[in-house]
């Protein structure tokens, strides 16, 4: 009896600790649904992530944005969507890009820090790799680093994190995620959800908070109250969309014919080198027989110098024989005096 009774308290011993261990991995949000409001912000030449705030405005870090005023977004479905940029503050490294068209969803933001040792979770496109999750703990609440103060996780966070969201247990984003200690192993560093608030009122722009832990219906919003946010364009989301559809064309259409012009230059430099190549191996050719002309020249010469060398020789040879008197040559003297009359 006692064997059996020990049987089964091991038995519901084990039934625990499973329970506890299924509960302890589960999370009190929808992490799929979570990472619908999670974009990846295309600029000039970086990649980084970012978050909606309301239905087309997002935030990401300064450092993604600074290059360019006009951005690619995309969203986790696979949509893309022009951006462009409504404010920035390189001093908290935080901006804010009006998605053009966009109707996103939004996830719950709060300004309450968790206590430390509290799961959290980066979300991001880390190496381009987009909508990545990573899991650690809060592991400090008020880290200064150069005079400004982050929260420090431990989650992974990698380039292209920037911008994205830092969640706490029931969904909510507690932070921007804005990098990595150098040399460290596993030190994140966040922007904390309070100065991004002061960033957005800072711009005109009323932040809604969640007030109900892991409620998604009252989940953070954004209002525009402010028409300086939406600055001097007057056109409409679509009406500017197109604008930029048609620049790109334009700049795309123009990247091709210069190509195309690069590759006509490039045709007609190879002609060139080509018919150089030519009139090289001709110029070779023509130099080649010259030569050989030469050489039958010199050769030429030798022959009659020393054809003139054997015939000055045997003249030599000849007078210098014994008995043999020098040809006489006629004189206009006889015997010192000049004779009279003419030569005959």
């Amino acid at each position: 009896m006692r064997a059996k009774v020990g049987a089964l308290g091991v038995i519901v011993l084990l039934a625990a600790v499973l329970c506890l261990s299924i509960t302890g991995y589960a999370i009190d949000f929808n992490m799929e649904e979570t990472c619908e409001s999670v974009v990846v912000v295309h600029s000039y030449n970086s990649v980084g992530s970012g978050f909606a705030v309301s239905s087309d405005k997002i935030i990401t870090n300064h450092h993604v944005s600074d290059n360019t005023t006009t951005y690619t977004i995309e969203t986790r479905d696979g949509s893309v969507y022009y951006g462009r940029l409504l404010g920035s503050d390189e001093a908290n490294d935080l901006s804010l890009i009006e998605v053009l068209g966009g109707n996103l969803p939004t996830i719950p933001l709060t300004d309450e820090v968790p206590p430390l040792g509290t799961d959290v979770y980066a979300v991001g496109s880390p190496q381009g790799l987009g909508f990545s999750v990573s899991k650690g703990v809060l592991s400090s609440a008020d880290r200064e680093l150069n005079g400004v103060r982050y929260l420090q996780t431990d989650a992974a966070v990698n380039p292209g994190n920037s911008g994205g969201p830092l969640l706490n247990e029931a969904g909510q984003v507690i932070g921007v995620n804005n990098m990595k200690v150098e040399d460290a192993e596993r030190i994140s560093l966040a922007i904390p959800m309070s100065r991004v608030v002061e960033f957005l009122r800072g711009l005109g722009v009323d932040v809604q908070l969640s007030a109900a832990p892991g409620a998604m219906a009252d989940s953070g919003t954004v209002v525009i109250q402010s028409s300086e946010v939406s600055g001097d364009v007057q056109e409409s989301y679509e009406q500017y969309s197109n604008a930029l559809r048609n620049q790109y064309t334009q700049i795309v259409d123009t990247v091709e014919l210069q190509n195309r012009a690069l590759m006509i230059g490039l045709i007609a430099m190879a002609a060139l080198c080509f018919i150089f190549m030519l009139v090289m191996l001709s110029q070779k050719e023509k130099l080649k027989t010259a030569e050989v002309n030469l050489n039958k020249a010199i050769a030429a010469l030798r022959r009659q110098g020393a054809q003139l060398t054997a015939l000055s020789r045997m003249m030599r040879n000849g007078s210098e024989q014994p008995g043999s008197e020098p040809p006489k040559r006629p004189s206009a003297f006889v015997d010192g005096m000049p004779r009279r009359g003419k030569l005959r």
